[in-house]
């Protein structure tokens, strides 16, 4: 058996760390650093892109929750203006009903026993009183 000197075994020992996987140098480790730094960062990346998607889909939902709404409010407000609209035509209806039926009764229609030829407009100032314009400004 041969004896190796021990500057001989310092030197394989130094050379069997620098290609040894399990022992890293100095260069390596600083790679490894970097590597780390650089998952670090892809990692913090990520979440905070996650977070982001999360918030911009939030944000989505709620404005379409906030439109739906708004949506089914003009719908009700639709359907009370036809409503509204049309009680005002039966109203008319009903006018136009009692119109017809004053008419052949009237007598601002008929002058010297003949009747006005077409509707003439009859203005309603003529019959008031004469402070009617100052009584009309104080109602309102």
């Amino acid at each position: 058996m041969k004896f190796l000197s021990l500057p001989t075994l310092c030197n394989m020992a130094g050379t069997a760390l620098d290609f040894s996987p399990e022992f890293e140098t100095d260069d390596s480790s600083q790679n490894s650093e970097k590597d780390y730094d650089g998952d670090h960062k892809k990692l913090r990346r990520r979440e905070k892109n996650r977070i982001a998607a999360q918030k911009s889909r939030q944000k989505q939902t709620q404005k379409a929750d906030s439109l739906h709404q708004e949506y089914e409010q003009l719908e009700r407000e639709n359907a009370s203006l036809k409503k509204e609209i049309q009680g005002l035509r039966d109203e008319l209806k009903h006018w136009k009903q009692v119109v017809q039926q004053h008419e052949p009764h009237c007598s601002m229609l008929s002058v010297n026993g003949t009747a006005f030829v077409g509707k003439q407009h009859v203005n309603v100032t003529d019959f008031l009183a004469e402070d009617w314009q100052k009584a009309e400004v104080m109602m309102y």
